[in-house]
């Protein structure tokens, strides 16, 4: 009985030992630690525009619109999975002549995502992050 039971600790922690697809949430998780007080007070200046962030999403594109302020803003709209780290997708954009970013979403898999955008514009910062279905 005693050995039965060693052998099935022997085979699992080989099991566990053989698993390559492991992810950390992020690689450099304690200097994003460190500077997740200006995360906050980016989301806070968010909150702090004339119009909400509106994100709208369907299995084929994913379109987000920002206030009229945010033209000549530039920034990084970011598709994070956090089931694998490899299929995670950065777009830089620039709202020069419209305040919206669209971009096909049919060729990525379905599932969970989190979306975080970032911008910046006359030196004040900006993000919004937020859960999406795919």
């Amino acid at each position: 009985m005693y050995l039965g039971f060693v052998a099935f600790m022997v085979g699992l922690v080989y099991l566990c030992l053989q698993q390559n697809d492991i992810f950390l949430v992020t690689e450099d998780y304690y200097q994003e630690e460190l500077v997740y007080q200006d995360k906050i007070d980016h989301m806070q200046n968010v909150n702090n525009l004339s119009a909400p962030v509106a994100v709208n999403y369907t299995e084929k594109s994913l379109r987000i619109d920002f206030p009229t302020e945010s033209l000549n803003a530039i920034g990084e709209l970011r598709l994070y999975r956090p089931s694998d780290a490899t299929m995670d997708i950065s777009i830089p954009f620039n709202l020069v002549s419209e305040t919206s970013v669209s971009l096909p979403t049919d060729t990525y898999q379905t599932g969970l995502w989190v979306l975080k955008v970032s911008w910046e514009k006359d030196s004040e910062k900006y993000y919004l992050e937020e859960k999406i279905t795919l």
